[in-house]
């Protein structure tokens, strides 16, 4: 715990040197809440400093609520580091009114503009380790020991009983879908849920849509995932699809017991409808009932999407396509026969690059260590916003989940949410696109992302969201 390199012959002081630099790996928020802190003797040995140095740090740590001390145990990180300074509560409420704040945009969009989520172990960085290390070889074939990216979705695909197909861009995960989803499909989606590629089909332009004979597909939103109002639905309705996703944050279908899942799938094979999972969370812990229904009967009613590094890697859309048998054996299927030519299919010198740096990444142990800090930052920083919309707006309802990416704000009065967003990025504020979560364009629903903010920028960005809603009713 705490990487601290000393400047002993530099102006600063020892104690202000240790104090300022597991300051900033508090708030990176590298450490679990309520984690134990080395002893003052042990720190002290390690770094070559008498103990009463460590001592003078720990306590300017202390004052400023970072951590906190038991007497007789030793000293802890405290619950969201740092967010009960008096000083920093004043510090923040004279920036956030100022004039000049307004030029700084604070981003609660999330994943939506491929924003870096964390510093550590960034695939930029180890790109540039790999590119370094191979140069004029980076386009050709490496000899790994093995393969490890491509040993990683073997594993995934052969541990099922299903058709698979990988995808290396959200552009070739649309073109999928595209061959998948036909005119005039109904699809029928959870709502408010994150649409992932799907958001794709209802930004398609009309005159597009002709020339690639694609007509944008009809919508329909289930408002709530209570068993039974889902299904007398689908007994009295026509749909082609029921779009599932595995967002933690809002209650869904993934949520029912898996009695409660076959039964749906049951009605699916009935009334010929299929069941398309948009599972983005795999990386951060494998959801049981997917896997079960995988490998159960009712496979061949499902479609699921496997999202392997987007929120991971921002921007780096990698994941398995597993398909209903019927989509890959009908004749009259107009998927690409070139595409599902081969299940392991060759990848292109392009795509061979990205399974290289992949590969370079799992044999360097960078992403079991990347998947851990960014759950636990995920975890602490939707704690921070918990309480600081609590703190800063009243009377409203707030859900928070500690897995997931976002977070929903119920305001008091329904906003045009085009509108809101605007006035919020002119003001400051970057908002998350309703759009993507399939939530109507009048809503009192605000959709915020903590996972490319650090905690002071989430404790200003929330002081200015309340003072900009206050504004925008005014």
């Amino acid at each position: 715990m705490f990487d601290i390199e000393l400047d002993r012959e530099g102006e600063e002081n020892l104690y202000k040197q240790i104090y300022q630099q597991i300051k900033a790996e508090i708030l990176e928020d590298r450490y679990t809440p309520d984690s134990k802190m080395p002893s003052i003797r042990k720190l002290a040995a390690r770094l070559g400093v008498n103990n009463e140095t460590v001592v003078k740090a720990y306590d300017l740590l202390a004052e400023e609520f970072l951590i906190y001390k038991k007497e007789g145990s030793g000293s802890y990180i405290a619950p969201a580091a740092g967010y009960k300074s008096n000083k920093d509560d004043q510090r923040l409420r004279i920036l956030s009114s100022k004039e000049s704040s307004v030029n700084r945009i604070i981003d609660f969009s999330g994943s939506q503009n491929n924003r870096e989520y964390m510093p550590e172990y960034a695939f930029d960085l180890v790109f540039d380790q790999f590119y370094s290390k191979f140069q004029g070889n980076i386009f050709k074939e490496i000899d790994f020991k093995s393969n490890q990216w491509f040993c990683f979705l073997k594993d995934i695909v052969d541990s099922f009983e299903h058709k698979a197909l990988y995808y290396n861009s959200r552009s070739e995960l649309i073109m999928v879908l595209e061959l998948l989803i036909q005119k005039n499909d109904l699809l029928l989606f959870e709502s408010p849920s994150d649409l992932g590629p799907f958001a794709h089909f209802l930004t398609i332009d009309n005159e597009i849509g002709e020339e690639n004979n694609f007509e944008k597909p009809e919508f329909l939103k289930l408002k709530n995932a209570d068993y039974e109002v889902l299904m007398d639905y689908l007994r009295e309705n026509k749909i082609d699809y029921l779009i599932l996703s595995d967002e933690p944050v809002f209650a869904n279908v993934l949520s029912w017991s898996i009695s409660k899942l076959k039964s749906l799938f049951e009605l699916a094979e009935m009334l010929k409808f299929k069941i398309i999972i948009f599972e983005s969370y795999y990386l951060f812990g494998k959801n049981e009932k997917i896997e079960t229904l995988l490998n159960s009967s009712f496979k061949n009613n499902l479609i699921l999407i496997r999202e392997l590094s987007n929120k991971v890697f921002p921007g780096l859309d990698s994941g398995v396509v597993f398909l209903a048998e019927s989509n890959y054996y009908e004749e009259e299927s107009n998927l690409n026969k070139n595409l599902l030519e081969d299940k392991y299919r060759s990848l292109s010198a392009g795509d061979q690059l990205l399974e290289n740096v992949l590969s370079y990444y799992l044999e360097k142990s960078y992403l079991n260590k990347r998947t851990k800090l960014l759950k636990q930052r995920i975890k602490n920083r939707n704690l921070l916003l918990k309480d600081e919309l609590h703190k800063s707006f009243r009377d409203i309802e707030v859900k928070c989940s500690q897995t997931a990416f976002y977070s929903i704000l119920y305001l008091e009065q329904q906003l045009d949410q085009k509108a809101f967003n605007k006035f919020s990025e002119k003001t400051g504020v970057l908002l998350a696109d309703y759009r993507n979560f399939l939530i109507d364009a009048k809503s009192n629903q605000v959709i915020l992302s903590t996972a490319a903010l650090d905690q002071f920028s989430i404790r200003q960005g929330v002081v200015k969201l309340a003072k900009i809603y206050r504004q925008y009713l005014s």
